[in-house]
């Protein structure tokens, strides 16, 4: 046999041997856990939805503690955040604003301050301190219910260059003001909607004709688009006051009002936080806020795993670390947005049910809601997100 061909015949045995040395050593490694979890493996395989690492059988993602898997692990890349005051700003004088804060994250805490201006310059402020919006208890949920209109009326008509007359009338929820009117109720003319979000609306109509008949509805929508329309209001034009006049006295008025904030509610709307303030008089606002240490919120509970686990399997998270921190590797609190509370402990008056597991203590964690292999449900949901999963724990909800 020629020498090159022994070499080459040689080589090739090698190579094989590696070959099988190294699918052996892979194949032990995926199926290392099967061997004492194969039923757990074989009940969540058909699930349709499965997690990443479960699918591609990479126990050690979630499982191991991360120095333990830093070699079968992804780095997970967090982006340091700049803790710089955010300043937002309505130059408008109104009697309520509403303003969104953006690109917050839920589990931190945040400084705001809240300064009203009135047109003499005088200043009436707010603040918040370390505002937490994940423990924020008012959240906006669409309940495709329209604002409720009420209280519509017709201000003095007014002389100036031309006719103009003011409407007002309330809703029970902040909304956008919008007014049709015309000379029959086909309202062949329309205000543009105004998309402020208030409770007590304004709506000014210009260029009217003396001595004529109107008719007017008022429109508002709320934050989820439901539309409200009143019913049909008429008015005449027979009326008219001078301009400076209706100026006068109401330039009295709100000179004998002093400047004071009536509400500041606070809310969340999706991954935005939401302040709603009224004032006595007009003002404009000024809001700043800063992300901050929360000094005053408790420590994690200590869950305190299996003894028997640590012992026979010290490499393994458990607790909390397995169940909240370890999903934050891969779905970090600012990328995820606003999510129920995680690691603290349910309330005296919140019923969990069997189905929605707890850590020690009644600790709510990511795999109360979600499960941890594979699901019959997008997003791994135990339950069908939807109202239900939250009637589940908070009755009447």
């Amino acid at each position: 046999m020629p020498k090159y061909s022994v070499i080459f015949i040689l080589s090739i045995a090698i190579l094989f041997c590696y070959g099988l040395s190294a699918f052996s050593k892979i194949n032990i490694k995926q199926n290392n856990c099967l061997t004492c979890h194969k039923e757990v493996y074989e009940k969540n395989v058909l699930n349709f939805y499965q997690h990443s690492p479960f699918e591609k059988q990479e126990c050690e993602t979630c499982h191991l503690k991360q120095e333990s898997a830093a070699h079968g692990r992804k780095k997970v890349v967090v982006l340091e955040e700049k803790v710089e005051p955010v300043t937002l700003s309505n130059s408008d004088y109104l009697e309520e604003h509403t303003i969104f804060l953006k690109r917050i994250i839920p589990e931190a805490a945040y400084d705001i301050n809240v300064v009203l201006s009135d047109m003499s310059g005088n200043t009436s402020r707010k603040e918040f301190r370390e505002m937490i919006p994940a423990k924020v208890r008012d959240v906006k949920t669409d309940n495709k219910k329209p604002p409720v209109i009420s209280g519509v009326k017709v201000g003095p008509i007014k002389k100036a260059t031309f006719l103009e007359a003011t409407i007002t009338w309330d809703t029970n929820k902040p909304s956008t003001s919008c007014v049709k009117y015309g000379i029959s109720e086909q309202y062949r003319q329309n205000i543009p909607e105004d998309s402020t979000l208030v409770k007590h609306h304004q709506v000014s109509l210009y260029e009217l004709e003396t001595e004529k008949e109107y008719h007017f509805c008022a429109i508002s929508r709320d934050m989820f688009g439901n539309e409200a329309v009143s019913e049909d209001f008429v008015f005449n034009t027979a009326t008219v006051s001078q301009i400076s006049e209706v100026e006068e006295t109401d330039n009295a008025k709100a000179g004998a009002v002093e400047l004071a904030i009536i509400k500041a509610d606070v809310f969340l709307l999706n991954s935005e936080l939401g302040l709603y303030l009224e004032a006595t008089k007009p003002v404009n606002l000024a809001v700043e806020y800063v992300r901050v240490e929360d000094s005053t919120a408790p420590e994690n509970p200590q869950i305190e795993p299996d003894p028997a686990i640590i012992q026979e399997c010290p490499e393994l998270n458990t607790g909390k670390d397995l169940t909240i921190e370890t999903c934050s590797h891969c779905h970090p609190p600012e990328v995820l947005g606003v999510s129920h509370p995680v690691g603290v402990a349910i309330k005296e008056t919140t019923k969990v049910p069997d189905d929605l597991p707890t850590l020690k203590g009644g600790i709510i964690t990511c795999v109360t809601c979600h499960d941890v292999h594979s699901a019959s449900l997008p997003y791994l949901a135990r339950k069908e997100i939807t109202k239900n999963i939250c009637n589940s724990c908070h009755e009447g909800y």
